[in-house]
């Protein structure tokens, strides 16, 4: 129906809620036949942001909810004209996009994931047709739900005679143990926080004057306090057995306020707080993957927000050492494109009726197709 090659855009924006990642990518018959013709990364409002993190925390109304859904709808639909322009593309010549929306809920254990963004506002918008809402089907088959990019690490990134692991840094890190070209052996999962903690550590040193802890720069200045990330890691999630995934809904406010005061009440400083939590999310990494990989990897490919926090990396480093530690850059896949790329490579399995979901990382009972159409139909076969 579409020729040799397809034109797919992935949307997305992670637990951290910061910006929307948009990527062009051009696809063939087979994954593996995959490039990036242009990527955008667009930050939302901190106002959104905020109003994004509250949902997670405190009960509000339903307007409210419906009202973010629009308005997050309309911003997703904006990244993907932006890059339609920037890139010199035209809407037509555009297959489907893929978004992945913003979740601000994941409840596994209900079956239940809540990601917002509208697909038919940015139908509306672009005319373009839109997969979204990827992660229905496979908590309907029993699954978390999470992760789903292990999909895409299998298919570009899974070497025969190497086993590698990939591994996220967003809000909340994933991790993908890639033994070979089997994706009944891939093992994947969150292991725990990622900038999450971390982000709400510097927005209180600054007083709300800083985001996150650009290039680890306050906790550079702060010391560790390995008591307290001892204390940390025996939290109950840490031994849970994968499949598992976690967000804001666990680690959330007490989390962080129960660290802080830990470090405080030992003489610690703000600085010694962050240094603390950055620890923690390298520590957490190498902890967890001892657990549950079959075997230590070959290497470590590193992507994600956190992949820019010069602090963390050397932590991870150390944490992970002797396995060398690389940036998903050297691949070919930007740190901060790869999990918008991989929901354009999902719509297009979703449009081909193909499954997208791997059982082993997930827990779902089965390989299921991922994702709903808007408009419907949108790529039924002539």
């Amino acid at each position: 129906m579409w020729g040799e090659w397809l034109l797919w855009i992935g949307l997305m924006s992670g637990t951290s809620a910061d910006a929307t990642d948009a990527a062009l990518v051009r696809i063939g018959e087979d994954v593996r036949d995959l490039s990036l013709r242009c990527f955008r990364s667009f930050p939302l409002p901190v106002s959104l942001r905020q109003r994004i993190h509250e949902l997670a925390e405190a009960p509000v109304p339903l307007r409210d909810l419906v009202q973010i859904d629009v308005e997050l709808g309309a911003r997703f639909a904006d990244a993907a004209l932006a890059l339609l322009e920037e890139s010199g593309t035209r809407a037509q010549d555009v297959a489907g996009i893929g978004s992945h929306g913003q979740t601000v809920g994941h409840y596994p254990e209900v079956q239940g994931s809540l990601q917002l963004g509208a697909a038919a506002v940015i139908h509306e918008r672009t005319k373009i047709p839109v997969v979204a809402d990827f992660r229905a089907a496979d908590l309907a088959a029993g699954g978390q739900g999470a992760p789903l990019t292990p999909f895409f690490h299998h298919a570009y990134f899974a070497q025969q005679d190497e086993v590698r692991a990939l591994l996220n840094i967003g809000g909340f890190t994933n991790v993908t143990y890639l033994p070979g070209l089997e994706p009944e052996q891939i093992v994947a999962f969150d292991p725990g926080p990622g900038n999450a903690l971390i982000d709400r550590a510097a927005r209180w040193a600054s007083e709300g004057s800083a985001s996150f802890d650009r290039d680890g720069a306050l906790a550079a200045q702060g010391k560790p306090d390995a008591e307290v990330v001892a204390e940390l890691l025996s939290d109950p999630y840490f031994a849970l057995t994968p499949p598992k995934s976690t967000g804001h809904e666990y680690f959330a406010a007490a989390h962080f306020a129960g660290a802080r005061e830990r470090v405080l009440e030992r003489g610690g400083s703000p600085q010694d707080v962050l240094a603390t939590l950055t620890q923690l999310t390298a520590e957490s990494v190498a902890d967890q993957a001892k657990r549950f990989f079959p075997s230590q990897p070959a290497r470590w490919i590193v992507y994600g927000g956190g992949a820019r926090n010069p602090v963390l990396l050397e932590m991870l480093r150390e944490a992970l050492d002797p396995t060398p530690v690389e940036l998903s850059a050297a691949y070919g896949v930007p740190i901060d494109a790869l999990e918008a790329i991989a929901f354009a490579v999902l719509g297009w399995c979703a449009s081909r009726g193909e499954t997208g979901n791997l059982p082993g990382a997930t827990g779902a009972r089965h390989p299921a197709i991922l994702g709903t159409a808007t408009p419907p139909g949108s790529f039924a076969s002539d």
